[in-house]
């Protein structure tokens, strides 16, 4: 059986807890992500706890925005993605940079080429 995984942001103020290990995450290159630092860990919702208050950031430059990037407002830490609408969700991305130590071991990263999408 799988062994839940935890993160939390640099203050601690914002944790989740997934499941289990992911079987990837993606290091995109795409303009939003790449500025944010992150390295994404996907699960369906019902998958995910979150604890803490977290800001929702919906980028305004798109003409069809799909989804809300969400940080920690006391240190800033991006912790997570969520789709615009009700839940649940049959995808949401995780901050992996926020997982505790050794929780990546073995874990293949992918480098999608999002600045092409």
């Amino acid at each position: 059986m799988a062994e839940p995984v935890s993160g939390e942001c640099l203050c601690g103020a914002v944790r989740f807890r997934v499941a289990r290990k992911p079987d990837y995450v993606n290091d995109c290159n795409c303009s939003l992500c790449s500025k944010l630092g992150a390295l994404w860990a996907y699960y369906p919702s019902s998958e995910i706890e979150i604890s803490g208050e977290t800001n929702g950031f919906v980028r305004q430059d798109m003409r069809e925005p799909s989804l809300s990037v969400h940080h920690c407002p006391a240190c800033g830490a991006t912790t997570h993605w969520i789709p615009l609408g009700d839940g649940p969700h049959s995808r949401m991305g995780v901050n992996a940079r926020l997982f505790e130590d050794g929780a990546m071991e073995g874990v293949e990263i992918r480098n999608p080429n999002g600045r092409s999408w």
